[in-house]
């Protein structure tokens, strides 16, 4: 019985979550972001919730890190 709460954390709550991080962080992206990062939100929304899985994770790791860069975010330097 173990196994099928882990399974339905891997198969249902885990791709759930990551769609509903990558949503939440693109509608928080002001606009001039995403056109100095020459990105379309729009495109970007489309593949987040239709692309099923992976494309929470294309956006978290193609979109993101561009629109991160134009903001000026830089983890590497210390506050």
């Amino acid at each position: 019985m173990a196994g099928l709460g882990i399974a339905f954390i891997l198969l249902l709550l885990i791709p759930l979550w990551l769609l509903i991080w990558a949503l939440i962080d693109l509608l928080r992206r002001p606009r001039i972001q995403w056109q100095k990062a020459d990105q379309n939100q729009i495109v970007w929304a489309l593949v987040i919730v239709f692309i099923g899985i992976i494309g929470p994770i294309l956006y978290l790791t193609i979109a993101r890190p561009k629109l991160r860069d134009v903001a000026g975010y830089n983890p590497t330097v210390a506050t």
